[in-house]
């Protein structure tokens, strides 16, 4: 398979642009590039130019803010066909305010804003699409920052479990399943040591409302967990998402442990201990 071929099949599997004809996307293709990602090299950095959206091809990203002392906060997971940048790229102040770095080895889909911007004012649905992916990250990201105040770990966690079920394709006997993901990950997901989410998730697990099976989450309720989750204000439903892995990875989490040029310097994710 070519790499012009990768990219268009790539461009039709997104959220971005599904539905649309390979003869619409091929001037898209024809202007978009991959570039392959080793496990911890960054691709964004925070103060860089916001010129281009990421179609992740292949691997998982996450998308945090971290500090010098390593501590991170990861906002999302970003797997195959998911998207990266839109919130930059459509800004006025036009720098990255987050890091993206890989998980796993990746490979992307740059489109620059040469060629975008010219395809999305021929496809008004396209830029559409991608307004409503932002607002459903920005309700989601809402919910999460009101129940720091609000909602004890359990129910954080919860939610965040809620969210990677809304943006994976996966189901294990009809029941809702996250993708993989480690504990340090998830735990840096609500900004709590992983011991902390431990013990949380092993409340979840005794109490009967999840299970793990191969580094992924179960959803045992789905829908009572759902309404539980939305007692207090109405859950937002993930737009972006992504396809079924045509290749088996690692799960989420670890970084290199030597550094390497454009490679993370941490040298693992460090959630901020719970108060």
């Amino acid at each position: 398979m070519g790499a012009d071929h990768d990219i268009l099949t790539g461009l039709s599997r997104s959220y971005l642009f599904e539905g649309m004809s390979r003869e619409d996307l091929e001037p898209l293709a024809a202007a978009a590039a991959t570039r392959r990602l080793v496990r911890g090299e960054f691709i964004i950095h925070p103060g860089d130019p916001t010129d281009d959206i990421f179609v992740v091809l292949s691997g998982e990203l996450k998308s945090l803010v971290g500090d010098a002392d390593g501590y991170e906060v990861v906002h999302f997971l970003h797997g195959p066909g998911m998207t990266v940048g839109e919130a930059g790229y459509f800004s006025v102040e036009r720098t990255r305010i987050v890091e993206v770095v890989a998980v796993v080895a990746s490979v992307v889909i740059r489109l620059h804003r040469s060629g975008l911007m010219p395809f999305m004012e021929r496809h008004g649905n396209v830029k559409d699409r991608a307004l409503e992916g932002l607002a459903s990250n920005t309700r989601w990201q809402t919910t999460m920052i009101s129940s720091l105040a609000t909602r004890p770990l359990a129910d954080r966690l919860m939610l965040r479990l809620l969210e990677l079920v809304d943006s994976s394709p996966e189901r294990a006997s009809g029941e809702a399943t996250t993708p993989k993901i480690s504990q340090s990950t998830l735990a840096a997901m609500v900004g709590v040591s992983r011991e902390n989410a431990n013990r949380a998730l092993a409340t979840l697990t005794v109490q009967g409302l999840i299970r793990q099976v191969d580094g992924r989450y179960v959803l045992v309720d789905e829908q009572r967990l759902r309404r539980a989750a939305s007692r207090d204000w109405p859950l937002a439903g993930r737009r972006d998402r992504r396809i079924g892995r045509r290749t088996r990875s690692r799960p989420a989490g670890a970084v290199p442990r030597r550094h390497r040029p454009g490679v993370i310097r941490r040298h693992s994710a460090r959630p901020r201990p719970n108060p």
